[in-house]
């Protein structure tokens, strides 16, 4: 078998590599010790699509720097999932703003990559709701939530702006 010439496709060898090697250590480790139960431990489950979106992102990089987005909805939520069944479920119906925070993670995180102003925007409004929803649940009179989205109504309304004027 050749070896990859491009330094990006050798790291992406290497991390499918350990991570496959990390897994079937685990698995041994299992038949001895019996700690993982696919009731806890599902949400690991999530992050399988994540291998391939990483390795992508790893030969390609900024070609394919929106793989970033999907890679931090996935592993945001398996941490979010793996923390709701350590708690059996406990507040599971309060939540759910969460699902709004995830991609707009994902939507800064690409923002820090790419440095496209249009990326926040989205990232703003998406975090703020889910703060906005989140103290309103929990009854904090945190205004995190109402500023974020009106960060990202300006950014919105002053890249219209700038579109509009050239």
């Amino acid at each position: 078998m050749s070896e990859p010439r491009d330094p990006r496709a050798r790291v992406a060898a290497l991390a499918g590599g350990v991570v496959l090697a990390l897994l079937g250590f685990l698995f041994l480790l299992n038949n001895f010790y019996r700690f993982l139960d696919a009731e806890r431990f599902w949400p690991l489950f999530l992050l399988i699509p994540v291998i391939p979106l990483a390795i992508q992102w790893l030969e390609k990089g900024r070609e394919a720097a929106g793989t970033v987005i999907p890679i931090t909805i996935l592993v945001f939520y398996c941490v979010h999932f793996l923390w709701l069944t350590h708690t059996s479920w406990a507040g599971a119906g309060t939540t759910w703003p969460n699902f709004l925070i995830a991609p707009g993670l994902g939507f800064l995180l690409l923002f820090f990559i790419e440095r496209r102003t249009g990326l926040l925007a989205p990232a703003f409004v998406l975090l703020g709701l889910g703060a906005a929803f989140n103290s309103a649940i929990y009854d904090s009179s945190l205004p995190l939530g109402g500023f974020l989205v009106l960060a990202g109504a300006i950014l919105v309304l002053g890249s219209k702006k700038k579109t509009s004027a050239q």
